[in-house]
């Protein structure tokens, strides 16, 4: 059975292609080995079809919450991750998984005009004591390398000075329509070839007081300046943070954000 959402629940936009998005369908699959520890309710593309076997799965990322597989067969890149607490209380459980919550983030970051993967769907386990909670499913991208290690690695000045630019400008179109990135470190953004920045952590907010939209901004660039701290010069940093404000000066929400980043 075929169920719209809503346009902000349905992101389909790969990186720089602005096609429609998906309709994602609410499916019952036979889950994989990998997803084993209780029943799953999948929302998916209808061409997404995923193997059981746990060896059709290639581990990408590691991280303190959350692992990245490659399903080369399938096309796919799936992002599982665990929950933050337990046992899970229903709203996690059944309506916001981390899953969703970057699903529909893709979705109104699309609509900023910023880039992210291609999303193919989510799924949520409705299992209390499972161990990956949710499971975001989206296309591979085309080669890139991280913000992080874009900084780390490139000597080239004007390469660098491209990037903050393009960054600053992307912040000030996020924060200056009253988003908040949860998590905004340069590792969750990419870099491609062609310069264009993708963001692979889609996990969003938009508060509803000025006073915590003020906060995820303060918040958001000290993580950007501690998770690079030995790769960004003191100069760099400043004109990043004029830029910032530049781009913030021309977005319906910035203006009186703009103190925050002096």
């Amino acid at each position: 059975m075929r169920d719209r959402k809503p346009a902000s629940e349905q992101p389909g936009t790969t990186a720089g292609d602005r096609s429609a998005p998906p309709v994602l369908e609410r499916v019952h699959r036979r889950v994989p080995a990998i997803l084993s520890g209780g029943p799953w309710r999948f929302r998916l593309a209808p061409d997404v079809d995923l193997p059981g076997a746990v060896t059709d799965w290639r581990l990408l990322y590691e991280g303190a919450h959350s692992r990245i597989y490659r399903l080369e067969a399938a096309a796919l890149v799936v992002k599982l991750a665990e929950p933050r607490s337990r046992p899970r209380d229903d709203l996690r459980k059944y309506v916001m998984c981390q899953a969703r919550r970057e699903y529909r983030g893709a979705a109104f970051l699309n609509a900023l005009g910023l880039d992210t993967p291609d999303m193919r769907g989510w799924a949520v386990s409705l299992a209390p004591g499972a161990h990956y909670e949710s499971a975001l499913f989206m296309r591979p991208l085309p080669p890139f390398v991280s913000g992080l290690r874009l900084l780390r690695s490139e000597s080239d000045a004007d390469r660098r000075a491209a990037f903050l630019a393009r960054l600053a400008s992307e912040l000030g179109t996020l924060f200056g329509h009253g988003f908040v990135h949860k998590d905004c470190h340069f590792d969750n953004l990419c870099v491609r070839d062609d310069g264009r920045l993708v963001w692979i952590d889609c996990d969003i907010r938009r508060p509803g007081s000025a006073a915590r939209r003020r906060q995820g901004l303060r918040r958001a660039l000290a993580l950007l300046r501690r998770t690079a701290r030995n790769d960004i010069g003191e100069r760099e940093w400043r004109i990043f943070k004029q830029q910032f404000g530049e781009a913030l000066a021309h977005a319906p929400n910035g203006p009186s954000l703009i103190d925050e980043i002096q």
